[in-house]
Parts: structure tokens; sequence; C-alpha cells
């Protein structure tokens, strides 16, 4: 492994878990594609989108909204998309199990908990779904935080620290929920519900700066379209 890579993703307050999955998971794809990937923790989808334009990560995991504008700056160039369950996510508000639930303009003058700037589902289409609902997205709110990640998000709607947050949901065509980052969670699933789910999101994507060496990219495409042939893969993935 003559070539060693640096792989950026948002991960603020990451648990010593998510570093271990991670670490894992980038060994694997190291293997399979014959360099070494070092992950990088970043504190936010928007410094992993800097980074990896100027070129001071190799690769890195972004969201659909910073990815199109690195793809018009010819910055990055995509490798894979990760497949959750073989369908796209939807964006969702999540309320208190308690909320009444009904017309956005429930909302008004509540404490907003948001994921990231550049959250398609957990911050950006949610507020475009609100402002056509009539809602002035920058005054509507008693407060409005982000707090770095989905989980943390729907557990301060679970704590009473927040009383709603926009967050991904995955829905089974009878429209039951099969995923979320709430689902698994007895404790913090039983404190929520879901308000509203808008429109399917597109998936993140795993991409390459633009001056990654092409044999180097379509190496490291190989390895992590070859995770999905490992149980460990697959579960890593997931986690």
């Amino acid at each position: 492994m003559g070539t060693n890579l640096s792989f950026g993703y948002a991960a603020k307050d990451a648990t010593d878990d998510t570093t271990r999955a991670m670490s894992e998971l980038m060994r694997l794809v190291g293997a399979n594609a014959e360099v070494g990937i070092a992950p990088r923790e970043l504190p936010s989808y928007e410094r992993v989108a800097q980074l990896l334009h100027k070129g001071e990560v190799d690769l890195a995991w972004v969201p659909p909204i910073p990815f199109i504008a690195l793809l018009r700056n010819q910055s990055a160039v995509p490798l894979a998309c990760p497949q959750r369950g073989g369908t796209h996510y939807h964006g969702a508000i999540v309320v208190g199990a308690d909320a009444p639930v009904g017309d956005l303009s429930l909302l008004v003058g509540k404490r907003a908990a948001w994921v990231d700037r550049y959250s398609a589902a957990g911050f950006v289409v949610p507020r475009i779904e609100l402002a056509k609902a009539g809602l002035d997205v920058k005054t509507a709110f008693a407060s409005q935080r982000f707090l770095g990640s989905h989980a943390a998000a729907v557990q301060a709607v679970a704590e009473g620290a927040a009383d709603f947050c926009a967050t991904f949901v995955r829905l089974a065509p009878n429209g039951a929920v099969i995923g979320g980052p709430w689902i698994g969670k007895p404790d913090v699933e039983r404190k929520l519900r879901i308000f509203g789910v808008f429109g399917e999101i597109p998936p993140d994507v795993i991409a390459a700066r633009d001056g990654l060496d092409a044999n180097v990219r379509e190496r490291v495409r190989a390895g992590l379209l070859g995770l999905g042939n490992s149980a460990r893969g697959v579960e890593l993935l997931e986690a």
C-alpha cells in the first residue's frame, strides 16, 4: 500500500463506536483498493466540502447539496452513493410524542433543531417546504440550533430541549416507517412522532478530489462497491 489517502467526513461529537466503525470501514476499502485510507473527523458538512475543494482531503462523504457545488466547481469526482435499502430517503419533521400534529403553522413559535446548514434532509429541504407553506423561516421560530448530526437532533426533541427537528426517514411502499435515526432506540422512539414528511432526498455521495490519480480513484471506487460482498462490510455501512 504505497499510496496513503485521507477521508473526510462530518462527525461532530462522534462517539468512540462511530470512530472505530469508520476506521474499520476505511481499512476494508483500503485493503480492497490496495491503498491506505486515514479517516479524518470534521465538525460540519461545510468543512468537509471546503477541504475537498481545497484538495486537503483526498476522499470525502458529502451530502447532495454541497456535492452539487463541488461538481460545478470541478473540485470533486463522484465515486459511489450509499443506497439505503435500495431507496432514497425522505425529509421529515419530527416532534414530541405528545405534540399535536396538523398544519405546518403549528410550528410557529417553537424551538427548532437542525442538523447542519448543508444537510438536505436535516435543514435545506424542510426549510424550503416550510417557506412554501407560508412560514417566514428566518423569524417564525423561538430558537434555531444546529446540532451537527441527525441523532443529536432527534435526541434534543426526545429530551425536550427542542420542540421539533428536521431529519430523514425511510418509508415502505405502504407508508410504514422502516428507517430513521431513532429506529432501534426504544427509549427515544417512544418519545417521538412524525409531524410531516417531504419529498425524496437524493443520496449522499462518496467523492474524490478532482486531482486524485484516476487509477487510484477507480481502485477506491471498486473497493467501495465491493463492501456489499462481505457481511462485515454491509454491517459497517449500515453503522
